[in-house]
């Protein structure tokens, strides 16, 4: 029992040492943030200079544009429109979307799906995307929304269309398929299941394939992620929703032992997926700091926040601070500070 003691002491001091992190970084954040106005101010062209930085992060907010946990279609459309206008400093939407896509691109739209109803990509957002895409001359039959399966895509309202005006609406598995030529290889194998494309031939594999749909079919992709936690990797947001959804034999970049996680953002960084991802919005209408993937709604909480940039691991990393790691704060910051006083 005492040894059964110690352990759990060791699990709640590392437990207590990351939150502490997060604390910090709520902190750092919140001291940098203080008098930031509520919403966002009309697009301003920064400053042309050799020292500009390079990746670019927006945060559109409207408190009232999520109410009882649903979202306003209408003022969801407003907000993706003002994250473009900002993120690309023009002043017609149409001209902004021009910057991301062009009228003959085939346009991949990767959604988050497995995340239940509540959870998934809200649908206004997508919408709001599709209609940007059409000011840009995207026809419908060039836009596909698309995640890894088509069981998620059911559950969470979207029907599954493979042909037709468009726009089309469906998965890797089963429709599109892994492709055989295209594949991220490191040394560390995974198990190979059901639904893995060398299901069948080997039971274990170095290789995670690549879908068709980001091989084959689109020329620019979309990623519109949802901010949210996983037990496996911590945030799962932009990197973890495009890398994990495009790829096979992934249980190898998200499990808690003895798992390569550097994959999330390898798989990311390289071809096929680096010359066609043109834009990153993280949906946070909604979100959720803890207990993920599964929706936890004591652990979640809607800021009505939609994050825009060209870059995933940017957005991603003041995502971790200025969402998660801000709203840890607030909800726990008492009771970790009390956790630290001196006895």
């Amino acid at each position: 029992m005492g040894h059964l003691r110690a352990g759990h002491r060791v699990r709640r001091t590392r437990s207590t040492l990351r939150a502490l992190r997060t604390l910090a970084a709520g902190v750092a954040l919140l001291a940098m943030t203080a008098a930031l106005p509520s919403q966002l101010p009309p697009p301003r062209a920064p400053a042309e200079t050799e020292d500009s930085p390079k990746s670019r992060v927006v945060i559109a907010r409207d408190p009232k544009a999520v109410e009882f946990y649903k979202p306003q279609a209408d003022r969801v459309e407003l907000l993706v429109e003002r994250g473009i206008l900002a993120l690309t400093n023009e002043k017609d939407a149409a001209t902004a979307w021009r910057q991301f896509v062009q009228p003959h691109d085939v346009v991949g739209i990767k959604i988050n799906a497995g995340l239940g109803p509540v959870m998934s990509t809200r649908r206004p957002v997508v919408d709001a995307v599709v209609t940007g895409l059409r000011r840009a001359g995207v026809p419908p039959a060039n836009i596909i929304i698309w995640d890894r399966n088509a069981e998620h895509l059911t559950a969470a309202g979207w029907e599954i269309r493979t042909e037709g005006e468009g726009p089309l609406c469906y998965a890797t598995i089963p429709q599109a398929g892994w492709d055989e030529n295209a594949f991220f290889q490191v040394a560390r194998p995974g198990t190979i299941i059901w639904g893995d494309l060398e299901f069948g031939q080997r039971q274990i594999s170095e290789r995670s394939y690549y879908s068709r749909i980001v091989t084959r079919r689109a020329t620019k992709l979309i990623n519109i992620a949802v901010l949210t936690d996983s037990r496996h990797v911590g945030l799962a947001a932009c990197l973890h929703n495009l890398s994990i959804g495009s790829v096979d034999n992934n249980r190898r970049f998200q499990t808690e032992t003895l798992h390569y996680d550097a994959g999330i953002a390898e798989i990311c960084a390289r071809p096929p997926i680096r010359p066609k991802l043109a834009l990153n919005i993280l949906d946070a209408l909604i979100a959720q700091y803890a207990g993920g993937p599964a929706f936890r709604p004591e652990m979640a909480w809607a800021p009505g926040e939609l994050y825009f940039s060209r870059d995933p691991a940017t957005l991603d990393a003041l995502a971790a601070v200025h969402g998660i790691g801000a709203h840890k704060l607030a909800a726990h910051g008492q009771a970790l500070l009390a956790l630290c006083a001196p006895a």
